[in-house]
Order: structure tokens, then C-alpha cells, then sequence
């Protein structure tokens, strides 16, 4: 036996237990019996009370706080516990698991290892201050188990316990296939989720007057980032990239609203603003759980190399220059998509010349987190791609992806990673004719 502090534990002198008795005896009046608690003992319930006092002479008695661990997996333990007062908690798991057998007045522990002389294998901990009669295996087996009715009613504690037992496996079987069956609906989600995106290592694989790379690493099973890049008409490409506020499963749902709606307006509109207004409203509409996504898309003209662009709230682009140039697109800013139903969203236009093109990127890039709580941070991003010489849009992903790896290391990831990369290589003499608004089957 042992306790947690000093000040938990007194022991009685042994005796009669007079002192003990005196204190149950104002609890029930009408026992007018020196150790009248004995008579509620579980173990001694059918036995007569006068046999019992003689058997527990030599026992004595121990307080316990609140919290304080009255026996754990590994101690040898030699004496059967009965609870006077107070209520004990029989926990398998560990000290302060969710599972637990209740121990109440009257109810006792520690009979296994008297039975089969094996450490204890369970914690016992004092729910509420309590107080323990201990009594010691040489009394049990000689003064307790020759009365007649100990050994049935010691035999009916242990069968509750095990009663229970069987209920909480049960509960955690029942835990167990709900938590496989919710497993595989949501890897099944996850593959969904992908199938909706391009493909992001044969984006645009039958041209040669523009290239494009894509990865999309969601943090769970499903995330709310994602990325797209379609034909809108036979020399326009619609891109864009976005992140839904939240994680896992109501994310994923408000990303497929989000995704679906815009690649129905691109073909309908030739400004991306015009877009994004139209997918602002269509997201606000029964939108009571005030979800939002960010999202940055534009135009990518393929004879003059013009680029017109949008963006609600979404992170700047990086803009890589054939020359060699990098640094941050200067956009517009515009509020999150989902919002405010009548949100407008400036329309800007830039001018790709042959090599020049345009990293996006969601925050889970610049706020990964490495095992201290720092952030990549955007500096760190920047001087990334400015190590690269631009050789090909899937060449600065995968630096970027090695530079995240690198930062992070061991420490888990906490945001969907999300990266395209486009390049514009000039318009060709004969580009071959596409079919378009297939929403990102390319």
C-alpha cells in the first residue's frame, strides 16, 4: 500500500476498532454495535456481525484524499481492501482514463492478488476522500474465509466486477467498429475530394505553349484547400487556388460547393472578378455555419500571354520572372468568398512574357510549423524560390516541398499544403484544339 504526500494516509492502532465504530455509529443509530459498519461491508453481508468483530481484531484502517492512488499495476499487494467511507475509482487503463469500475461504501478490492498472489493489476484511486479497512491475507484465510458465506459473497463481487468488465469491452468493440467504419467512409471521401481536382502531375500534358505542376497534401483525411486548372474556351485557361476556413469533412463539402461553382461561372464569364462575385453569392446563400474560403483565380490568355486575375483574400502569388526576377504579385485586395452577398472584387491584368509564370500557394506553405511553434514564413518562401533557375514549374514545387520537409521535419503537419505552378512558354505556331469547360478533366 502506499499513498500520494504524506498527509494522506492514517493508520489506526490496531485494536477493536472502537474509535472506527464510534464514528458509524452516529451514522446509523440504531446499530448500537461498537463496529456496526461492519454489517454493510459487502464481504460480510450475510455473515453474523459477532463473528466478523472477533475475525477483524488485529486490522486496521487508512484515510485517503481525493485523487490519491491507493494501489497500481506492478505493486505487490497482501491485504483485501473493504471501504468504510467514500467512493473508489478501478481504472485499467491508466490513473485517469474514461473507463472505470466505481467502487462504493461497502464494496472492497485487492481480493485477486490474495487469491493468486500476483502484484495488482489495476489502479485503484479515491474519488472523494475515503477511509479503508484492511485486512491482512493471513486473517482472510484463516478467521474470514472458514465462515460460512464469505467465499459466496466474495465470489459474487467478483462476478459484478467481471459483469462489468464485459459491458465496457463491449462498449469499446461497439467504439472500435464505428471508428474502422467512419475510417474507410472518410478514405473513400479523401479520394473523392482528389478525383475532383486535376491530376497534378499531367496538368496541360499535350501542350507546349504553357506547363503546369500541382500537389494538394491535405492535413486529414479531406481538407479544404484545392486548386484547379481548366480549359474556359479553346485559347483561355482558367487557374485558381482556394482555402475553405476549418478542417476535415465539413471543409471538404464547403470546397466541393465552392469548386463546382466556379468552374459552372468561368465558362459563363471572361472576367475572373465577375467569377469570384458570382461564387460569393452562390456560398452565401444557406451558408448558417459562416464558412468562407479564400481564393485567388485569373485568365491566362495563350496568344498575347495577358493575365487577368482576382482575388478574395487569398494569399499573393509569387511572380517568377524568365529573367530571373521573384517577389510577390501585387494584388488587389477582396473579401473571403461566403461572406457578404454583394462583395465586389477588382479585376488586375498582367503581361507573361515566354518563361515568366506564377507560383500559388495556400497558407498551410508559409504557416507550416516546425516542432518549436516557429512559422516557414513568406520571407522563407521567397528566398526559396529565388535559389531556383526555373528550369520547369514541377522542378520549384519540388524544391518548395523539399525546403517545407527540410523546416518542419518530425513535427506534424497542422494545414493542407497546396501548390500550382504555371509557366507560360509563348504561344506556339499550331496549338492543338481542346476540349473545354470540363471542369478539370484536361
Amino acid at each position: 500500500m502506499h499513498s500520494r504526500g504524506a498527509d494522506r494516509r492514517r493508520i489506526f492502532p490496531a485494536g477493536t476498532l472502537a474509535e472506527l465504530g464510534i464514528a458509524f455509529d452516529r451514522r446509523k443509530k440504531d446499530d448500537r454495535r461498537s463496529n456496526g459498519f461492519i454489517s454493510h461491508l459487502q464481504l460480510f453481508s450475510t455473515i453474523p456481525y459477532e463473528a466478523v468483530e472477533a475475525a477483524l481484531v488485529g486490522c486496521v484502517t487508512q484515510d485517503f484524499d481525493a485523487g490519491a492512488v491507493l494501489l497500481e499495476p506492478g505493486q505487490q499487494n497482501h491485504a483485501i481492501h473493504l471501504l468504510v467511507a467514500g467512493r473508489l475509482r478501478i481504472h485499467f487503463d491508466s490513473k485517469d482514463s474514461a473507463d472505470y469500475i466505481p467502487v462504493d461504501e461497502g464494496g472492497c478490492f485487492g481480493e485477486l492478488s490474495i487469491i493468486d498472489g500476483r502484484p495488482a493489476s489495476a489502479y485503484v484511486v479515491a474519488d472523494v476522500p475515503s477511509r479503508v479497512l484492511m485486512i491482512d491475507e493471513k486473517t482472510f484465510w484463516d478467521r474470514l474465509i472458514p465462515q460460512p458465506g464469505v467465499a459466496r459473497n466474495l465470489l459474487n463481487v467478483l462476478s459484478e466486477r467481471m459483469r462489468h468488465n464485459r459491458d465496457i469491452i463491449l462498449e469499446r468493440m461497439k467504439d472500435s467498429l464505428a471508428l474502422e467504419h467512419l475510417q474507410k467512409e472518410l478514405a473513400i471521401a479523401s479520394t473523392i475530394q482528389l478525383s475532383m481536382l486535376p491530376p497534378g502531375a499531367a496538368l496541360l500534358p499535350d501542350h507546349t505553349d504553357v506547363q503546369a505542376y500541382a500537389i494538394m497534401e491535405p492535413a486529414k483525411n479531406v481538407g479544404g484547400d484545392f486548386y484547379d486548372a481548366f480549359w474556359a474556351a479553346p485559347d483561355r485557361l482558367f487557374v485558381a487556388i482556394g482555402d475553405v476556413s476549418g478542417k476535415g469533412v465539413p471543409a471538404a463539402l464547403f470546397m466541393a460547393r465552392a469548386i463546382t461553382q466556379m468552374r459552372m461561372e468561368a465558362v459563363r464569364r471572361r472576367s475572373p472578378a465577375a467569377v469570384l462575385e458570382a461564387v460569393n453569392r452562390a456560398l452565401c446563400a444557406s451558408n448558417d455555419a459562416g464558412m468562407f474560403v479564400t481564393l485567388f483565380c485569373g485568365v491566362l490568355e495563350l496568344q498575347s500571354g495577358r493575365f487577368s486575375f482576382a482575388n478574395a483574400g487569398h494569399n499573393p502569388p509569387l511572380l517568377l520572372n524568365a529573367g530571373g526576377d521573384r517577389d510577390f504579385l501585387k494584388v488587389k485586395k477582396g473579401l473571403v468568398a461566403g461572406i457578404i452577398e454583394d462583395s465586389r472584387y477588382p479585376l488586375d491584368t498582367l503581361q507573361f512574357a515566354p518563361g515568366d509564370g506564377l507560383l500559388l500557394y495556400t497558407d498551410g506553405v508559409t504557416e507550416a510549423m516546425d516542432a518549436q511553434g516557429a512559422f516557414y514564413t513568406e520571407e522563407r518562401l521567397l528566398a526559396t524560390v529565388r535559389e531556383d533557375a526555373w528550369a520547369d514549374p514541377r522542378a520549384m514545387v519540388d524544391r518548395v516541398r523539399a525546403s517545407l520537409r527540410g523546416f518542419v521535419q518530425d513535427a506534424p503537419q497542422a494545414d493542407d499544403i497546396t501548390m500550382l505552378c504555371l509557366r507560360y512558354c509563348g504561344a506556339s505556331v499550331s496549338a492543338p484544339a481542346v476540349a473545354f469547360a470540363q471542369g478539370g478533366n484536361l
